[in-house]
């Protein structure tokens, strides 16, 4: 797995031009990059259907790229979402925080064995259908597990290293059986600081203990005595965890595997920034032999870049067609997948005590500017905390396996 910052991991959640649907049951979106298809025009699909709780989400979005401009997507909202589910049909829902993003009726999961086909509408009147996938079982995870690894990765411009968590899977391939792979992981890191102010400052009424009574949130007031440059960090009003993502295609096929046990296999490089514990959720999903495919051609074109002799990738079309236009290059792929998920919580005792600059300054590449006491009614008693605002990159709850 290629190395990657704490940024980059938080917000590029694709191979090197599509979306990856493996990404959706995250609450993850982004786009593909800008400089492959000039003056493209391109509808992005983003969907896998697990026999996991939890949502079930489908992502529709369009990618637009121009020579004289940089991309820009947009969701593809208001659209009519059905999946066929045996070919029956069950209708998503736009939600109401996610424009363009769908979820199944409450308590939907899939189911092993099940046949799955995406249909949609767009606004403008346009019909475009998936082909049809059959959710197969997952191999169980035996265990999920870390190395220390002190020389880690490069992910600086002066090339100094930075020790990673070296993550590994050990699991069995059924020998009855073709089996295709597809590995993704999700990562909980504590978070110190929650808030940001630009040019101004983080009021609350409330600055009582956690739990003492409502709060009264403000939240950034633009304070124009300040410098527009200005930023003034705050602290977490009680425990919160920054959630990151894999942002790679990590694939296999059992053709010269088939029914042996597979150990030490590595699902994840993670850059140490701080010596606090934090949780990896490993997630092994079986998917079908033409999504191995498509994405072992993301894969592969994502990779054969950055040579006079290579030819630039082109988005490729993955398995949703225009019902009227069958010529029309729908990027990603519609997938349904058993999932095993495994958890591993990474105590660090085993890293040595160095100077760490923490993970604020991994994501930011600065350290905290503290706010000062400022005499008004809602700060004059100290400086205030920020409440951990729940999102697609960050909990105040309890992660599943913090625990265990």
């Amino acid at each position: 797995m290629p190395a990657m910052t704490f940024d980059t991991m938080k917000t590029r959640l694709l191979s090197y031009f599509v979306l990856l649907s493996v990404c959706l049951s995250q609450g993850c979106v982004d786009a593909f990059d800008p400089k492959l298809a000039l003056n493209a025009d391109l509808v992005v699909v983003s969907a896998i259907i697990t026999d996991q709780a939890g949502p079930q989400l489908v992502g529709l979005s369009r990618s637009r790229s121009r020579a004289d401009s940089a991309n820009v997507t947009t969701p593809i909202s208001r659209a009519t979402v059905t999946v066929l589910v045996n070919k029956t049909p069950v209708v998503l829902a736009e939600t109401a925080t996610d424009p363009g993003t769908y979820q199944f009726p409450t308590g939907f999961r899939g189911k092993v064995g099940d046949t799955y086909q995406l249909q949609f509408q767009t606004p403008e009147g346009v019909s475009y259908a998936s082909s049809v996938e059959t959710m197969a079982a997952a191999s169980p995870v035996a265990r999920a597990y870390s190395v220390f690894n002190p020389t880690g990765i490069k992910v600086t411009a002066d090339a100094v290293s930075t020790p990673t968590n070296d993550v590994f899977i050990d699991f069995t391939d059924p020998a009855d059986q073709r089996n295709f792979y597809f590995w993704r992981w999700r990562l909980h890191e504590l978070q110190d600081w929650c808030a940001t102010c630009t040019q101004g400052r983080y009021l609350i009424k409330d600055i009582g203990p956690v739990g003492s009574g409502p709060i009264d949130i403000i939240g950034c007031v633009s304070d124009k005595k300040l410098s527009p440059q200005n930023k003034f960090d705050y602290d977490c009003r009680g425990t919160c965890w920054e959630i990151f993502y894999s942002n790679t295609i990590n694939i296999m096929s059992d053709i010269y595997t088939n029914g042996t046990p597979q150990t030490r296999y590595k699902v994840a490089t993670i850059p140490i920034y701080q010596r606090e514990p934090a949780l990896v959720t490993v997630e092994q999903l079986s998917i079908s032999a033409n999504a191995y495919r498509y994405y072992r051609l993301v894969a592969e074109q994502s990779q054969k870049t950055g040579t006079l002799a290579d030819s630039p990738p082109a988005p490729l079309a993955g398995n949703v067609r225009n019902q009227a236009d069958p010529t029309e290059n729908v990027v990603g792929y519609f997938s349904a997948a058993g999932m095993s998920t495994a958890y591993h919580k990474m105590s660090r005792n085993d890293v040595p005590a160095g100077n760490f600059r923490g993970l604020f300054f991994a994501q930011n590449g600065r350290k905290p500017n503290v706010d000062v006491a400022h005499g008004t009614v809602f700060i004059g008693q100290g400086i205030p905390s920020a409440l951990c605002v729940p999102g697609q990159n960050r909990t105040n709850k309890l992660p599943p396996g913090w625990n265990q």
